[in-house]
Formats: structure tokens, C-alpha cells, sequence
């Protein structure tokens, strides 16, 4: 994984710390895959991790 990939990965698991995603945590994982202006396969992955954890009931959107 490169930096930006690491980077997002810290912000991916700050924001799943307590088992709950709020949209704004949604929202800066997003702004920080696309803060380049592409989506590399390694971000892409983490992102669809992530949503896959929230379809299978592991992780709670939240407001």
C-alpha cells in the first residue's frame, strides 16, 4: 500500500473505533479517496471493506 493508502486506512479505523460510521465519517473517507483526483485499487478495496462490514451488520450508520 502507498501513503495515501495508509493514510486512509488510519481514517477508516478512527472512524470505526466505536463500532459506528456517522455520515460525516463517511463523507472524509470519501474526500480522502478522492483528495487526489483518482481512486487507486487499494482505496477502492478499503471502501468496499468497509461496506461490507455495514451490510453485514458489523458496523452501525449512525446520523
Amino acid at each position: 500500500m502507498d501513503t495515501d493508502t495508509n493514510k486512509i486506512k488510519q481514517i477508516v479505523e478512527r472512524a470505526l473505533a466505536d463500532g459506528r460510521l456517522s455520515r460525516q465519517e463517511n463523507d472524509d473517507i470519501k474526500a480522502a479517496i478522492w483528495s487526489d483526483g483518482k481512486v487507486t485499487e487499494d482505496e477502492m478495496k478499503l471502501y468496499r471493506e468497509l461496506q461490507q462490514q455495514i451490510f453485514e451488520g458489523e458496523i452501525m450508520i449512525e446520523d
